[in-house]
């Protein structure tokens, strides 16, 4: 018998008990349950939410049994308090936390009559005799124990709570300064200035807050206030005359809002030129002369030039703000009764009145009050009404609204004007192709959003659709190098409709895709860490234990372990042997899952496929061909490429093969130096061996795809690999061809490049794309290399040499300073001047008297009359901002052929 394991979390066990009793979870259901988190994510608290009725009642009954279930279901505290309205209906908290226990019993229904009072039993032998209890015998005494009755406070006086649906909830009886604003205030209540009341704001049109009511109501009556509430849910205005008085507050409020943003761009103006009168009479710059008589004055008209302008800064910024709600008040109706908006809107009233018919059918299900419910379907069904002829009025009126009939698979669709192509069409949205990668894109095809065999898509609904184009109008537009705007694809939309493409697609005989539920479609592997044994599990479509084919175990070789778990190599290539020998092969590109779980990779029979399977790819971790040695052959075949690693029975092979002894000693070293300097990653060398076999080309449009025969269908390639290759200098852009290609070609160090890659086969870089995105080093010893030294080397001279004469000028400007010191100093002397707020006048040269009263130095005398006759100017120091080298030219390309590369030898 299957046991139920204990929960895990606190959320898991409370959803366990509560469903226990018979509760649904979920949104619109009869419980949710959510948390608090910290600032680090982590959840401190779990709680219920109660979104029903009948789930309040049920949990208030069972409070008991739920903490107890939750205890014995892993041993989690959960507190469960009850709480009970004036009208006996209960209100339950559900909490992890540290709270404080409450369990309120249920209030006594009220009676109809007085129950009453209890008679005292009459003796056996004696007749009772009837008293009037108001006329107490004359010896009988007030019990000395009960408290004075105390006086209830007088009222302050009388307020009134009001609802109906036309005029919606207001606060009659109340004046300023009163105190009942401060009591209503934190429930809700707003002063409505043009009423003279107070009340809750966006009530009208819409049911009784009960709840904020009622809350007022005991906070004003224990204030000491008298409170009446009315509630009169009959009092209702239609939906057309709601609409048509926010209209008409609308054009009020532009007005309104309009007036105030330009008394505020007047007021702005006019303290801007005062700002700027503020400092008439001073010249720009002047500075405050400290000591002088206008020194106040000064400082005066800069308080008054900042006040005003900042005046003026705020007025402008209040102009602004008046005029952007004077130009939204404009565009409401515009944007109220867009049709496209009012679809979405239709959408979620009917959403909504669906939910509330259930809700309706389940209150009178359990024998309930559903007023509130009918009332807000009678204002749902007419509000739809409503919004539905303003859609037919459009529709009417020639404006075009897409639908699921407009469109078909492979046509391209407008949305924030770009085009994107259309795989899938649903009932309310379109699947369109997606990718994160190429945006912003002006078209984007299905071939630019696949990726390994699977194509991104995207939701996006009718009523934000611009236009449609056909596939096959899109396809000449872009032929012809052109993207259509929304009149050419409308007049393609009207010669092509949808419906036509739908007729020829289904015209088209469809291949029908039977599976063999009798072949596995993958396999897992499971292993643990330091482990000597692994599973190896056939899986049938639905990802569960094959029937037909028991688990495998695969035993490490003798004296070894499988010390990187499941992505251990010689784990992958036993795998790899045990699927070929059972004809079976990799399909797809790599394994999925993880060491914990096991990883899972997709496989077919070998006979299903009549081409040989494809080389791994280096980034792939595990081998996805069989073996060059097949099970039926008794002999390895002519040609065998060198397996990546040995297998177990074999002799371990040195990894670098030693060099023909035709070769130089010195090129085969400098081939592997340069082989291990390159860095690339799989797809970087992929890129470059195909630009290198001549299958690159740059379109028209951007994108940069792959092109393996002429005339064959290109595919699109990544080309974020492509920028750091050219720079480096291993790949060239060639100028466009009579197509408007730009074929991408290799330069002669990307020809040396592939060469040594291919024969050496350096273990590719572990690169993410954004590190694939940096800097590439250029080939070691390659003629970019000595480009870039020769650069460096130009670059470290002229920096040289920029600071020689840099050190040349500041020297030249301490000795300009040095002077200039001494000849002020020897003024100052002269003319008894202590700070040097002053300039030494230009010119001045003391008098043979001056000089022999203050005892001038002869040689700052000849300072200052050489000074005199021919004035030095200050020096200027020169800029020493490094400034960033200019790209080096692009490299030529590569005159060899393909062939002459020798590319398509096998290393």
């Amino acid at each position: 018998m299957a046991t139920t394991p204990t929960a895990k979390t606190p959320s898991i066990a409370i959803a366990r008990a509560l469903r226990r009793l018979g509760l649904t979870q979920g949104k619109g259901k009869d419980f949710r349950v959510d948390g608090d988190y910290n600032k680090a994510g982590e959840r401190v608290r779990t709680y219920v939410l109660t979104l029903t009725q009948h789930a309040e009642e049920t949990v208030a009954a069972h409070a008991d049994d739920i903490e107890r279930w939750v205890g014995e279901d892993g041993g989690w505290s959960f507190t469960v308090n009850v709480r009970y309205s004036t009208k006996g209906r209960p209100h339950c908290t559900i909490s992890n936390g540290a709270i404080e226990r409450v369990r309120e019993e249920p209030p006594a229904p009220p009676a109809d009559e007085p129950a009453p009072e209890p008679q005292p039993e009459e003796p056996a032998c004696e007749t009772a005799v009837l008293e009037d209890p108001a006329q107490p015998e004359e010896d009988e005494q007030p019990p000395v124990d009960e408290p004075p009755v105390e006086e209830p406070p007088a009222s302050k006086g009388s307020l009134t709570i009001s609802h109906t649906r036309e005029e919606g909830t207001l606060l009659d009886g109340s004046n300023k300064g009163d105190g009942v604003y401060e009591i209503v205030r934190p429930i809700g209540f707003r002063s409505f200035r043009s009423l003279g009341m107070l009340g809750i704001q966006r009530s009208r049109d819409r049911e009784a807050d009960r709840w904020s009511i009622n809350r007022a109501a005991a906070a004003l009556r224990e204030a000491g206030w008298e409170v009446a509430i009315e509630i009169d849910e009959s009092r209702r205005r239609s939906f057309e005359e709601a609409e048509a008085e926010r209209l008409e507050r609308a054009g009020d409020r532009v007005e309104r809002f309009s007036d105030r943003a330009g008394r505020a761009a007047s007021a702005s103006d006019a303290r801007y030129r005062a700002a700027l009168g503020a400092l008439d009479g001073i010249e720009p710059g002047q500075p405050i002369l400290v000591g002088h008589h206008s020194e106040r004055g000064h400082r005066r008209a800069i308080a008054r030039s900042d006040s005003n302008m900042r005046k003026s800064i705020e007025e402008r910024g209040k102009a602004t703000y008046y005029g952007h709600r004077a130009e939204a008040a404009e565009k409401y109706e515009e944007r109220r009764y867009d049709p496209n908006r009012t679809r979405r809107r239709l959408e979620k009233l009917r959403a909504e009145l669906r939910a509330t018919e259930r809700r309706r059918d389940e209150e009178k299900t359990a024998g309930r009050d559903a007023g509130r419910d009918e009332r807000r379907i009678e204002d749902l069904n007419e509000e739809i009404a409503a919004w539905e002829k303003v859609v037919e009025k459009a529709r009417q009126d020639g404006v075009k609204l897409w639908e699921a009939d407009d469109f078909a698979p492979g046509d391209f669709v407008m949305h924030d004007r770009s085009w994107y192509q259309v795989q899938r069409v649903n009932s309310k949205t379109l699947s369109i192709a997606w990718n994160l990668r190429l945006m912003p894109k002006q078209v984007m095809t299905l071939e630019d959003a696949t990726e390994g065999g699977s194509t991104w898509t995207f939701g996006i609904d009718y009523t934000k659709i611009e236009a449609r184009c056909p596939e096959a109008a899109m396809l000449a537009f872009l032929a012809d190098g052109k993207v259509p705007g929304t009149k050419s694809a409308r007049t393609a939309h009207e010669a092509q409709p949808a419906s036509e493409v739908r007729a020829a697609q289904a015209a088209k005989p469809k291949q029908k895709r039977r599976s063999d539920p009798k072949v596995p479609k993958k396999v897992r592997m499971e292993c643990r860490w330091d482990a000597t044994e692994a599973t190896l599990t056939f899986l049938d479509g639905k990802g569960q234990p094959h029937k037909l084919r028991q688990p495998v175990t695969l035993h490490a070789p003798e004296g070894e372990k499988f010390t990187e778990s499941v992505w251990t190599r010689s784990l992958l290539d036993e795998a790899t042997r045990h699927l070929t020998e059972a004809g079976f092969q990799y399909r797809g590109s790599r394994w999925s899952g993880s060491p914990g779980r096991g990883i899972v990779h997709a496989i077919e029979p070998t006979e299903s496929t009549e081409a040989a399977p494809e080389q791994t790819r280096p980034d792939q971790a595990p081998p996805v061909e069989p073996p060059a040695e097949e099970p039926p052959a008794p002999e390895p075949p002519a040609e065998e490429p060198p397996a990546e690693e040995p297998s177990a029975g074999e002799a371990e092979q040195p990894v670098d093969e030693p060099a023909p002894p035709a070769e130089d000693p010195h090129e085969v070293r400098l081939q592997r130096q340069q082989a291990k300097a390159l860095g690339w990653s799989a797809g970087q060398a992929d890129l470059a061996i195909a630009a290198a076999a001549g299958w690159l080309y740059r379109f028209f449009d951007g994108t940069l795809r792959r092109q393996d025969l002429p005339g064959a269908p290109s595919r699109t390639v990544a080309d974020h690999r492509l920028k750091p290759l050219v720079q480096a200098g291993f790949l060239v852009i060639g100028e466009p061809d009579d197509f408007q290609r730009r074929p991408i070609r290799v330069t002669a160090d990307g020809r040396r490049a592939v060469m040594v890659w291919k024969r050496w086969l350096p273990k590719p870089a572990d690169m993410n794309r954004e590190e694939e995105c940096g800097k590439l080093r250029p080939l070691f010893q390659g003629q970019q290399a000595r480009r870039l030294a020769e650069q460096a080397a130009e670059d470290e001279a002229k920096r040289k040499a920029a600071s020689e004469e840099f050190r040349e000028a500041h020297a030249r400007l301490m000795a300009w300073q040095d002077s200039q010191d001494r000849m002020w100093a020897a003024w100052a002397r002269v003319h008894d001047v202590h700070y040097r707020l002053q300039r030494r006048p230009a010119g001045w040269v003391p008098t043979e008297e001056e000089i022999e009263r203050h005892g001038l130095d002869p040689e700052v005398v000849a300072e200052l009359r050489a000074d005199a006759e021919n004035p030095q100017p200050k020096p200027v120091l020169p800029d020493l901002k490094r400034r960033l080298a200019p790209e080096l030219p692009p490299m030529e390309e590569d005159e060899q052929t393909p062939e002459q590369l020798d590319l398509f030898a096998i290393a």
